[in-house]
């Protein structure tokens, strides 16, 4: 069985001691349940799944749900879900899903025209300070000033450092700051 538990530390910004040391394992132990050369129990799962703190299913990679985390409503606005109040609702994850994709569900009809309809799944990955070159003219999820989130196609604005956003069904928005972004992997109706 595969692991994350490489992600999981780099993400933590642990070294291989440190994590060693957390799981209760000399370095070379560690080492070998982290390559996959060693066999990892269920002991060790919940362990890992405690000291890095999210659920045992991020420890494996036997991916086959992911998270909602939030919803894309009328405009391509999205609003994230509370993490004082988690959902429980779960998506099936894409086939190349990995422990940071997530997934938006799409609540009204009029959200994305053209590109998902309602009760679509919209998955994404890790968010990038900033906009990434190589994103531009793709399906973000981006993030404005005044936390403001929506689902846009970017494209360089006028001025150094600005956007132009583009979707369907709604007025572009011109000339805008990103403060982050994440690349949208994967549409899938419900």
């Amino acid at each position: 069985m595969g692991n994350n538990l490489k992600t999981l530390r780099e993400r933590k910004g642990w070294t291989v001691e440190d994590a060693a040391s957390a799981m209760g394992l000399s370095k070379s132990g560690y080492e070998k349940i982290e390559n996959g050369s060693r066999r990892l129990t269920l002991e060790r799962i919940a362990r890992a799944a405690q000291i890095y703190q999210v659920p045992q299913s991020d420890v494996i990679n036997d991916r086959t749900n992911t998270g909602v985390v939030g919803e894309v409503v009328r405009g391509g606005r999205v609003r994230f879900f509370s993490p004082e109040t988690p959902t429980l609702l779960v998506a099936p994850a894409p086939f190349d899903a990995t422990i940071d994709t997530v997934a938006l569900v799409v609540t009204d009809g009029d959200a994305l025209p053209g590109v998902a309809e309602e009760r679509w799944f919209v998955y994404h990955g890790t968010r990038r300070h900033g906009l990434p070159e190589d994103w531009i003219g793709d399906l973000c999820v981006v993030g404005l000033p005044d936390n403001v989130v929506l689902v846009r196609r970017p494209f360089h604005g006028r001025r150094a450092g600005t956007y132009d956003l583009f979707t369907l069904g709604t007025e572009p928005l011109l000339g805008t700051e990103i403060i982050w972004s994440a690349k949208i992997d994967w549409i899938k109706p419900r």
